[in-house]
C-alpha cells in the first residue's frame, strides 16, 4: 500500500502557470535579465493591453553583443543600429544603450489590443545578460496641428478655385 501511494505521488505532476509580468505604458525602461541561453528571461512572459497604438522597445545593455528574440503575440529579433538621440527610447536608464550601435535593439509599433510575449537571448556577451523593455504611447498630433493642417488645405482649395482657367481651342 505504501508503494502504491508513493508511486501515485510521484506520478502526479502539477503544472502551475508561469506568472506574467505586466509591462506598464509610458513608465520608461523596465529591467529584465537572461540567466540561460535559449531560456526565457526572468520577467517573461510580458503582458499588456493598449487602447491606442504604442511602441514596444527592447535594448541590450551592459555588455554589447547579445541579441534577443521575442515570441508570442509579438515576434522579432533585436538588431544592431544606432538609435536617434531624439527617440523617446534615448531617455532614462537605458538611453545611452539605445543610441549606441554596438548594442542590439528593437522597436515595433503595435496596434490596440492585448499582448503576451517572451524574450530569449543568445548570451554572446555573457550570462547573466541584462536588457531593458519599455512601452510608449505613439505620438498623436495635437489639436492645434490638425487645425493648422486643415486651414492649409482650405487655403489651397480656395487658391485653386480662384485661379483663372485658361481654355485652349484647336479650331
Amino acid at each position: 500500500m505504501k508503494f502504491l501511494a508513493a508511486a501515485l505521488a510521484g506520478a502526479v505532476i502539477v503544472a502551475f502557470p508561469v506568472q506574467a509580468t505586466n509591462l506598464p505604458l509610458n513608465a520608461g525602461w523596465q529591467d529584465d535579465t537572461l540567466d540561460a541561453v535559449g531560456s526565457p528571461t526572468e520577467n517573461s512572459p510580458w503582458t499588456f493591453t493598449i487602447s491606442s497604438s504604442a511602441w514596444l522597445s527592447v535594448v541590450d545593455c551592459c555588455i554589447s553583443g547579445d541579441t534577443y528574440t521575442l515570441s508570442g503575440d509579438v515576434t522579432g529579433v533585436t538588431t544592431f543600429y544606432a538609435g536617434s538621440a531624439s527617440d523617446v527610447q534615448a531617455s532614462g536608464s537605458y538611453g545611452s544603450y539605445w543610441t549606441d550601435a554596438s548594442y542590439s535593439k528593437l522597436a515595433q509599433l503595435l496596434a490596440p489590443g492585448s499582448y503576451s510575449f517572451s524574450i530569449t537571448g543568445d548570451g554572446v556577451g555573457g550570462i547573466p545578460a541584462g536588457l531593458g523593455v519599455r512601452l510608449d504611447s505613439a505620438a498623436v498630433p495635437e489639436a492645434a496641428t490638425w487645425a493648422l493642417m486643415l486651414v492649409g488645405f482650405g487655403g489651397i482649395g480656395v487658391a485653386l478655385r480662384r485661379s483663372q482657367r485658361t481654355t485652349v481651342s484647336f479650331a
